[in-house]
């Protein structure tokens, strides 16, 4: 006879009240990771949908610990002292254990010899403690594995990083058939979202251009996308469209139940805001001046001043990408950084609150100056497919 797995959950986390929409592929990938590797963490920018897709991998994956799916919620936790307190709780050990422990040494023993997951959701704020107790906990207890989520990793040698991308959407100036939108998650998330706030919703032909462009200006970012599905109750897809130059002020009408962060687009990357140093902060505006993306000769020379010597900007970048601020890509053996519109926004209105906006353009137009210039130069040269792949 079978028993089926227990699922335990800290904060009322059951069955799904919505549909989880486009990351098949994303669960199938993470369980095998899972499958083969001790700690998983899931990163993102703040929004993306770690914790929904978190939930589903352990979900599937809970046969194949008979000991136990343990979801423990971070969100609202703010001391790491009383981290390992709140997964005692979570796994029904009430008691710490002898006095001035930390509940450690109970966790350990209790899993010592079980085969269970754990999955610590929203690690970003309590890194270090998440960082040292899971370190604690694995070498503790060898059939156990932790899946996490956050937006920065955890940063330890037994990590496997699993980076959660926003949904795709499409290229509006593509021109997609209806039957091409409708089958883009992001339009799907859309449409199914605002079905629920409004009755008959539907993409057609006479609203899809404008829902494809609608979802495209939101980066096919879930909680974005829900919290504009949620607009419909009174206005429409054109209005909605329309509003979208000040987001922040649009994208307000997040779930009661949700966490503060959870509730608005300004709270949500505020919150990524807050995760930053003062340097972190300082180049994430700065840097909100490039469209496109960038990259790191272009952030030095463009970015750097006596607070931000040249010197430290890859640091800094490192920073940023770990927390999910920027996104890093390869190009023909090239680096790049990305930001999402929305991210970029944001740092744009820190960039204008400082008072350099002025500075940090003109420095931004001087450096494309030069570097076409210099492209220009060596073009009928041997660094002709060099300059093309950078300019491109």
């Amino acid at each position: 006879m079978t028993t089926r797995a227990q699922v335990t959950t800290d904060g009322g986390l059951g069955a799904e009240a919505t549909t989880l929409i486009g990351r098949r592929a994303e669960t199938a990938r993470v369980g095998r990771l899972l499958s083969g590797a001790r700690l998983v963490t899931l990163t993102g920018v703040g929004g993306v949908g770690k914790t929904r897709l978190a939930l589903r991998v352990a979900r599937d994956a809970a046969a194949a610990f008979p000991d136990g799916v343990h979801v423990v919620e971070l969100a609202d936790l703010r001391e790491g002292d009383l981290l390992a307190q709140r997964l005692c709780t979570a796994l029904g050990l009430a008691d710490p254990g002898r006095a001035g422990s930390d509940g450690t040494d109970v966790l350990a023993a209790r899993l010592r010899d079980r085969q269970a997951l754990l999955v610590l959701d929203n690690c970003e704020h309590l890194v270090d403690a998440c960082a040292l107790l899971t370190e604690t906990l694995l070498c503790a207890a060898p059939g156990l594995r932790i899946l996490a989520t956050g937006r920065q990793t955890l940063g330890i040698t037994a990590e496997h990083v699993f980076p959660v991308e926003p949904l795709p959407v499409p290229d509006p100036a593509a021109e997609p058939s209806l039957g091409e939108l409708l089958g883009c998650p992001a339009v799907t998330l859309f449409a199914e979202r605002g079905a629920a706030v409004s009755p008959g919703f539907a993409v057609t032909a006479e609203n899809a251009t404008t829902v494809a462009r609608l979802v495209h200006r939101l980066d096919g970012l879930p909680l974005a996308i829900e919290l504009a599905a949620a607009r419909l109750r009174t206005l429409t897809p054109e209005e909605i469209l329309d509003r979208l130059t000040d987001r922040f002020a649009l994208l307000t009408t997040g779930s009661r139940t949700a966490v503060p962060r959870q509730r608005t687009l300004r709270e949500l990357i505020d919150w990524s805001h807050a995760l930053c140093t003062d340097r972190e902060r300082a180049l994430w505006a700065r840097a909100s001046v490039f469209s496109g993306g960038f990259d790191l000769a272009g952030a030095e020379a463009v970015c750097a001043d006596a607070d931000l010597p040249a010197a430290a900007v890859l640091d800094v970048l490192d920073g940023l990408v770990e927390k999910s601020v920027l996104t890093h890509r390869q190009h023909d053996g090239r680096s790049r950084y990305h930001m999402l519109e929305t991210v970029r926004e944001y740092g744009q209105e820190r960039l204008a609150a400082s008072g350099r906006e002025g500075v940090l353009r003109r420095r931004h137009r001087d450096h494309l100056l030069a570097l076409t210039g210099r492209a220009q130069r060596e073009w009928f040269g041997p660094r002709q497919v060099e300059w093309f792949t950078r300019l491109r």
